[in-house]
């Protein structure tokens, strides 16, 4: 047995095996869908070991988010020098950092997700014969450059493994590009158009063109069902037994009078005065959701075309509410914010706070010396793994996407953690914020439903 398997947990052995059987098999791919915490990185690496011994012709490309590439991956690869037998080299950073890598002619490259073009540019016959991607949920665009690369790409490897935790963020769409990356198409077709034909059907219209869909009765079964042979699903809450609770603390507060004033004339007439009386105004539905929800964060920004404007402030009343958190909670506490006018807000009222991408930063906090750590949940959602720093979580400002939310959760509630964590939920009342919870929900059923029948056996 390979010195790596021996170090896996029971679950993990069996994501690999799944892995390499898939790989073997018709779709010449496997998707794990791992919830945070249950460590695929790790998996993947044993997958990869295992594959070059018994072929050491095998490249592997591993495409990361840029601080899970630069940060995560080597970080593993290093921990667990011993157990296995790769070499790799990091595609990150400068035009010079990444060509060296690519001259290393390692077995296994590491490059971020930004830097596929790159490398498409660069190299006109890729030497890899199999792509790890990971948090695969980057690629449900179909449109998009770096998907578009990835498909073409494919097609002359022997194989894929796609790693995420929340393989369908918004809806079932999502899984079309996301699994034909995986398998070529075999499962869902190699059209999103015969996908969207055959599975949905038009549920809202602008100008009488199509611009959303609904699944048609029944569908989500048969798609999971054709999913179901090379997709495996693992929750926390199922193997990791003696993993902490998770409560989320919803806390409702009066939005104050004159900021709710300025919310209810920019909802009802698309435009509002700041106190420094200067008109901002929403051009359509998506900059109307957008201002409202700074509002609800005691803050309007000034209108796209006049960039440089000042910032109205409007109110404090989450930041006064997270002064409570704070002096009652139990340790340090890990902030999630929507906007820089908050983060600079909190930095004049709340001593000893840092931000998530200051230097040394993560190992302070781990050491606990931080006592209040900032991060937008889009930039620390993957890869850092401090769970040790605490188990105290504060949102002045909750997210629309679910994977955001998901993730960012999962960076204190994850193996390792040893205590229950509190997740509060700052949001005002009759406002956006309940749109977002409600947004949150639901996608959160979707997300159950979509791991639960792809659990596997």
């Amino acid at each position: 047995m390979p010195p790596v398997i021996m170090t896996l947990h029971e679950y993990q052995r069996h994501a690999v095996a799944y892995a390499l059987d898939r790989l073997d098999g018709p779709h010449h791919g496997a998707g794990l869908f791992l919830e945070p915490g249950l460590g695929k990185t790790l998996v993947s690496i044993a997958v990869m070991d295992i594959l070059h011994a018994a072929d050491p012709t095998t490249r592997f490309l591993v495409v990361a988010p840029s601080l899970v590439a630069r940060n995560s991956w080597p970080d593993e690869l290093e921990q667990w020098r011993g157990m296995h037998r790769l070499d790799w080299a990091v595609a990150c950073g400068t035009p010079k950092r990444r060509m060296a890598a690519l001259e290393a002619d390692a077995t296994v490259t590491v490059i971020n997700q930004e830097n596929i073009a790159w490398l498409d540019r660069t190299l006109r016959e890729w030497p890899y014969t199999h792509l790890i991607i990971d948090e695969l949920g980057g690629y449900k665009n179909p449109n998009s450059q770096r998907f578009r690369i990835l498909r073409r790409r494919r097609r002359r490897m022997r194989g894929c493994l796609g790693l995420t935790g929340t393989p369908a963020v918004h809806d079932m769409l999502d899984l079309w590009a996301e699994t034909l990356l995986i398998d070529n198409g075999l499962a869902l077709g190699s059209s999103i158009v015969r996908y969207r034909e055959e599975w949905f059907q038009p549920d809202r219209w602008m100008n009488r063109r199509i611009i959303g869909w609904r699944e048609k009765p029944g569908s989500r079964r048969l798609i999971l069902e054709r999913l179901e042979p090379f997709c495996l699903s693992m929750s926390a809450k199922d193997n990791l037994p003696g993993l902490p609770e998770r409560l989320d603390v919803r806390e409702w507060l009066d939005m104050p009078r004159d900021t709710r004033d300025a919310y209810e004339r920019l909802r009802r007439d698309m435009l509002a005065e700041t106190p420094e009386g200067v008109t901002v105004t929403a051009a359509n539905a998506g900059v109307l959701t957008g201002k409202l929800s700074q509002l609800t964060s005691g803050c309007l920004y000034p209108d796209s075309d006049h960039p440089d404007g000042p910032i109205a402030h409007y109110d404090d009343a989450k930041l006064d509410r997270l002064d409570g958190i704070i002096r009652d909670a139990d340790g340090p506490l890990l902030v999630f914010y929507g906007y820089r006018d908050e983060l600079d807000r909190m930095r004049a009222r709340i001593p000893g706070l840092r931000e998530i991408h200051e230097d040394h930063v993560l190992e302070d906090w781990r050491a606990g010396r931080v006592p209040v750590l900032a991060a937008q949940p889009a930039a620390a959602k993957y890869g850092l793994n401090i769970q040790a720093g605490g188990h105290e979580i504060a949102w002045t400002c909750l997210p629309w996407s679910f994977d955001d939310f998901r993730q960012a959760c999962g960076r204190l509630h994850r193996q390792g953690q040893t205590r229950p964590v509190n997740v509060h939920l700052l949001m005002e009342e009759d406002t956006v914020d309940r749109m977002k919870m409600f947004a949150l929900n639901r996608r959160m059923s979707l997300h159950d439903a979509v791991m639960g029948a792809l659990k596997g056996c």
